[in-house]
């Protein structure tokens, strides 16, 4: 019974995972939002990775938000390519550029904690250029996909059958930068209001 609750739980996180995204999608077609390529090839690497670390360790339906994310993410690439973001700054390619150098670290180990360990700071590295374009242009940002994907990577962490730092720490830490974000939105869509 507890391997059906993670299915459930597994299958929700899916199922909104594809609402978010159907929605983000229709935000860049109609020129709303401008992802930053950068930020989001280097998602649909990471996610790949710990997918794979997750169903190494026993992840199970917990694992499949990630299995979804790569496929979500590599559709937003395509889109950022002709929608998105054209304005690159030397800040954006050095986090890309990181994010990139993370990955090599991550391709020497065998170790799965180490690699989502990794995972974590590429991550973190591959959101700095979507936080600043949001930061100066709160607008051109979707706060729907980034409050929704709190949402549904908590649910993926619970949707866990095997609860651990390796299976667990990288779902936490996407909750937190995608909190952080809609945070940081708001307020500047506030702070610019005022002006």
């Amino acid at each position: 019974m507890i391997y059906d609750y993670h299915v459930l739980l597994g299958g929700t996180a899916v199922l909104i995972g594809l609402l978010a995204y159907g929605l983000y999608f229709r935000t860049i077609f109609r020129g709303d939002t401008k992802p930053h390529l950068f930020t989001w090839l280097i998602f649909a690497i990471i996610d790949g990775t710990v997918f794979v670390a997750q169903v190494l360790e026993g992840g199970g339906p917990g694992s499949w938000i990630f299995l979804l994310s790569v496929v979500e993410n590599l559709i937003v690439v395509i889109l950022a390519v002709r929608w998105g973001e054209k304005h690159i700054t030397r800040s954006d390619w050095a986090s890309f550029l990181a994010a990139l150098a993370g990955i090599v670290l991550w391709r020497l180990t065998n170790d799965p904690l180490i690699a989502v360990t990794i995972a974590v700071g590429i991550n973190i590295a591959a959101a700095y250029p979507t936080f600043r374009k949001s930061y100066t242009r709160p607008d051109e940002e979707s706060i729907t996909v980034w409050a929704i994907d709190v949402v549904r990577f908590s649910l993926g962490i619970v949707a866990l059958v095997t609860l651990n730092i390796t299976t667990a720490l990288f779902p936490a830490s996407i909750v937190l930068l995608n909190a952080s974000l809609v945070g940081m939105i708001l307020y500047r869509r506030r702070q610019l209001a005022k002006r």
